[in-house]
């Protein structure tokens, strides 16, 4: 399984890389009780559902890393779901919209 330093990593460098917009990345939202750069932001689920994409309907373990993008009149929050044991980014899921990943 890999660690949660590695999925900030991973993450983070696919968002910059595919020019996705975003406004804040996980370090630069506030949690309550959290400190600005806590990696506990990202939260590990185990035998999850995979909801989208190729790999939909299957159960593994599934991290999730939050980032803000703009909505049309504020910031809004978007979760990346990635595979805790292959690291594989497996979707991005906003409030009403989904982005499978298909790399």
């Amino acid at each position: 399984m890999i660690t949660k330093e590695k999925v900030k990593e991973i993450v983070e460098k696919f968002i910059k890389q595919k020019n996705i917009s975003y406004t804040k990345l996980i370090d630069e939202i506030d949690f309550i009780g959290l400190e600005k750069n806590d990696v506990n932001k990202i939260k590990l689920w185990k035998n999850k559902e995979i909801l989208h994409g190729k790999r939909k309907g299957e159960t593994t373990d599934i991290y999730t890393y939050i980032y803000s993008m703009m909505g049309v009149q504020e910031e809004e929050g978007c979760v990346v779901s990635i595979d805790a044991h292959s690291g594989e980014i497996l979707y991005i899921q906003a409030h009403h919209w989904y982005l499978d990943i298909e790399d």
